[in-house]
């Protein structure tokens, strides 16, 4: 170092080592903590408006309930992608709707589709600008 810097020390983290450090810390949040914070999430996310809805209405709860809690993930920084909220959404239908993994889903603020889907099995809503369609098809 030049003599002449007073200054404090470089700090130690940075690029990819502070975001490892970051989802360390945040991996360490409780359980209880986790759930408060979904609670919070579900009690501040907007209210999803119904375009198209063909599904039980179990189904119908579960996909709004993953998509409000995605949807405010996404408003704090935490998910990054509207692909990150479609994979979680199949993800989450695959495997607690059993019988097939044939569940798709589309989410974003604008986008065109022309699909096949099984009766009683498609569900096409928005919460705030989001838009979200699931579908099993097969």
């Amino acid at each position: 170092l030049n003599s002449r810097y007073s200054g404090p020390p470089p700090l130690p983290f940075y690029g990819e080592e502070c975001q490892l450090l970051q989802f360390k810390e945040a991996k360490r949040m409780s359980r209880s903590a986790r759930k408060a914070q979904r609670q919070i999430d579900l009690e501040n996310a907007p209210v999803p408006s119904k375009n198209y809805i063909s599904m039980d209405k179990e189904q119908v709860e579960r996909a709004f309930q993953v998509a409000r809690e995605a949807y405010m993930k996404r408003s704090r920084g935490e998910i990054a992608h509207w692909q990150d909220i479609a994979k979680l959404l199949k993800e989450e239908f695959d495997t607690s709707f059993k019988g097939s993994k044939a569940w798709n889903c589309i989410v974003g603020k604008s986008f065109g589709s022309f699909v096949s889907f099984n009766t009683k099995d498609m569900a096409y809503f928005h919460i705030a600008e989001m838009g979200v369609m699931l579908w099993k098809h097969g």
